[in-house]
């Protein structure tokens, strides 16, 4: 066996051993990674691939002939060879299996690892901006407190004089508002004389607005009484002015039978002037021959 197809045969078992099917593209990949090199074309390659895939159908079908053995001793070899291709691809598959969970198991820790420490990361950022700002915060305190202090001290030598000042101020306010508590009292018994006189106008007007609107029912009275005699006088107008329209009516339709027979003696005036017209004619006629003769 060529050096060739030693190495495809390899790359096809550690390939197999993967769970995938050989390629050249594969084969190529995995000489490349283990070997740092690829041999053979593409058709050599294909080729010892088949080969491959030839001989573990043959041993598939136990009809491998191991050359130099006894057919007795081949086939229990080949048995041998089979049984020990599944108990290491069962053992394979199994250990894949807790391979597999057990880096499943990693990756989920990583990633939880990855994200507390991207957590941690953003807490410890967000911290040390916390601590920047309160460190900015404690600086403008203590800048404001100090000027608090001083306008403190200003604003105590400012009111000790306030003080004084306020005091007499509010011994003037003191004898203001006895002035004016005086004057509030001379107020409020003027406004109760006010209020009084002020209570005798409202009865009075009281007393009036009654008068007044007694006068208003007297005069609503009179002016209903004078609706009713109004409508009572509009009732017998509109009964009179029916009957003007009756008789109106009448003599309209007595012009119009009238106007009726002046038609038919017009029509028949019409009918009776033509013979009328001949017979003097005729007689126009008669005389005027009659004088003719006479001549």
């Amino acid at each position: 066996m060529s050096d060739r197809r030693t190495l495809t045969y390899a790359a096809c078992d550690a390939i197999a051993i993967a769970g995938k099917k050989p390629s050249i593209a594969s084969v190529r990949e995995w000489t490349l990674a283990n070997q740092g090199k690829k041999q053979g074309s593409d058709t050599d390659v294909q080729g010892d691939i088949n080969a491959w895939f030839q001989e573990l159908l043959a041993l598939k079908q136990e009809k491998l002939v191991v050359s130099g053995l006894p057919d007795e001793v081949a086939a229990l070899a080949r048995a041998m060879w089979i049984k020990a291709c599944e108990s290491a691809a069962e053992n394979l598959n199994t250990e894949r299996a807790e391979n597999q969970g057990l880096v499943t198991a990693a990756e989920q820790k990583v990633a939880m690892a990855a994200a507390q420490i991207t957590k941690a990361n953003q807490r410890t950022e967000q911290v040390e901006h916390e601590c920047d700002v309160a460190r900015e915060a404690i600086r403008r305190l203590e800048e404001s407190l100090t000027e608090m202090r001083t306008t403190a001290a200003a604003i105590e030598e400012r009111h000790a004089g306030q003080l004084l000042a306020r005091d007499e101020r509010i011994s003037a306010l003191s004898t203001d508002f006895a002035r004016k508590e005086t004057e509030y009292a001379a107020r409020i018994t003027e406004l109760d004389g006010v209020r009084k006189h002020a209570l005798l106008q409202i009865d009075e007007a009281r007393i009036e607005s009654r008068h007044w609107k007694a006068e208003f029912d007297r005069v609503d009275a009179e002016n209903k009484s004078s609706v009713v005699t109004y409508r009572q006088r509009a009732s017998a107008l509109d009964a009179e002015l029916a009957g003007v329209r009756g008789r109106l009516g009448a003599v309209e339709e007595s012009l119009a039978a009238s106007r009726q027979r002046c038609l038919q003696l017009e029509a028949a005036a019409m009918t009776v002037r033509p013979a009328n017209d001949a017979a003097s004619s005729v007689s126009r006629k008669v005389r005027a021959g009659g004088l003719i003769k006479r001549r």
